[in-house]
């Protein structure tokens, strides 16, 4: 694989828009390599790669893998019968994953790993501002656009890498970080691990191939299996038995300010510029990355303060009606909740428009989904992205918004844009509405604040 991937010259993505291979396609690109590729969609990320020069074919084709291409890169989201990935094959061209090509990348470097089943995005982001204000010139792998640069890859010349593990597929297991970060485990992606045992084996695998582990101490499964680690630095919001902790945690004007301990010493009124409990809890993490590499108060100071965040991370898009509109990428039960925290702090008044992202997820996480949106006045449920996946019977939206309704009773179920609007323009007071989800969601959300 090494041998393959050193001496080729010009790289083929397969779907190269995804967040994940965009952004590798970025680096590669500002490294020498030849990068072209292909997507279904001219989404954002497509436009910025031809922004570059690079050209990207908007379809799949079997006259796109031509002869002179070297290695074929794709993703997890790239299916086996994909006409593209069939005819490399039949020219044997070398097939690569997305996740061979990072870990290639970064295990050979001083790396750090961000992990999580929530926050790595954002994780991953801070530090990589962290490291960018601290002169350290590091390389950032985000999985999503960092608002302060407008890109989802940093690309800098120094030793340090610093990278968003992906646990999706199970590529973060051929990583091999210095500091490696796990935010959380959560019971996500059961469609490819099966059950949550063997996702909760993988992150453990993960954290013993980091050689510093950070982790989150709130966190009910890591806390059960911290003490089987050595090496282990503990953060947390909650609990003064973790080594790097928050309290008087307060928000005003959508910044978040906390006093933190960290072994004898006390940072008071960090200001960081993003709200809600789980950014606080993010934030920590960073910390821990900072007093590991020697990073001065001040330079933390100054990033945290500047960082504005991430594309889709509870980001305001602008008003319909008298409600205040953000976009939000949550599309599991515990990110829904955490993000509908973050609504209550600006209103108490919060709607909600919810795209379920995959069957097989809906379908895993139905009964934990129905429980999500208790606290808030009112969710309309689209229709399921299937993100290429094949329906399964009795899982869809309408039977989603029944069982909401028998937990919380304010689900309505919306299949088309019009009605969506409908249902929107009959509400009269000012509040919050966030569109969540991973999948359409976000176009649907700017469409709406353009239709204002």
């Amino acid at each position: 694989m090494k041998h393959i991937i050193d001496n080729a010259k010009k790289f083929y993505f397969i779907g190269i828009g995804g967040i994940g291979m965009s952004s590798i396609a970025q680096y590669m690109h500002a490294k020498g390599k030849i990068i072209t590729g292909s997507d279904l969609n001219l989404n954002s990320s497509v436009k910025q790669l031809m922004a570059l020069g690079l050209k990207i074919n908007i379809s799949h084709s079997i006259q796109n893998i031509t002869d002179d291409i070297d290695v074929v890169v794709t993703s997890s989201a790239i299916r086996d019968n994909n006409i593209e990935l069939i005819y490399a094959q039949k020219k044997n061209i070398p097939v690569i994953k997305r996740y061979q090509l990072l870990s290639h990348i970064i295990n050979e470097k001083k790396s750090i790993a961000i992990a999580g089943s929530h926050g790595k995005t954002t994780t991953t982001s801070l530090c990589a501002s962290l490291f960018k204000e601290a002169g350290l010139d590091p390389t950032a792998i985000m999985g999503g656009k960092l608002r302060n640069i407008n890109n989802n890859v940093m690309i800098g010349e120094s030793e340090y890498f610093i990278a968003e593990a992906d646990e999706s597929d199970g590529g973060f297991l051929l990583l091999n970080p210095h500091i490696g970060v796990v935010t959380n485990i959560d019971n996500d992606h059961l469609g490819f691990y099966g059950n949550f045992e063997n996702e909760k084996i993988a992150f453990r695998d993960f954290i013993e191939s980091s050689s510093v582990k950070i982790l989150n101490f709130d966190d009910p499964i890591i806390k059960q299996i911290k003490n089987d680690y050595k090496n282990c630095i503990t953060y947390s919001i909650t609990s003064k038995k973790a080594d790097i902790y928050a309290y008087n945690i307060t928000v005003k004007d959508m910044k978040s300010f906390f006093d933190v301990k960290i072994g004898d010493r006390i940072l008071e009124n960090i200001e960081i510029g993003v709200i809600g409990l789980h950014n606080v809890s993010n934030a920590l993490a960073v910390c821990a990355i900072a007093q590991e590499s020697g990073i001065k108060e001040s330079v933390l100071r100054k990033a945290f303060a500047e960082f504005k965040g991430v594309d889709r991370r509870f980001t305001y898009l602008g008003k319909y009606n008298n409600l205040d509109v953000y976009d939000d990428y949550a599309h599991h039960p515990n990110e829904i909740k955490a993000t509908i925290s973050s609504a209550k702090l600006i209103s108490n008044k919060v709607y909600a428009i919810f795209q379920p992202h995959r069957f097989s997820r809906t379908s895993y996480l139905m009964d934990d989904f129905s429980k999500s949106f208790k606290n808030i006045d009112k969710v309309f449920v689209l229709d399921v992205y299937s993100a290429s996946e094949e329906p399964i019977d009795g899982i869809n939206s309408l039977a989603l918004s029944e069982k909401i309704n028998k937990v919380s009773g304010n689900a309505v179920y919306i299949n088309n844009y019009e009605s969506l609007k409908k249902h929107l323009d009959q509400i009269e007071n000012k509040g919050v509405l966030t569109a969540l989800g991973a999948g359409s969601i976000s176009q649907i959300a700017k469409k709406l604040v353009n239709d204002n």
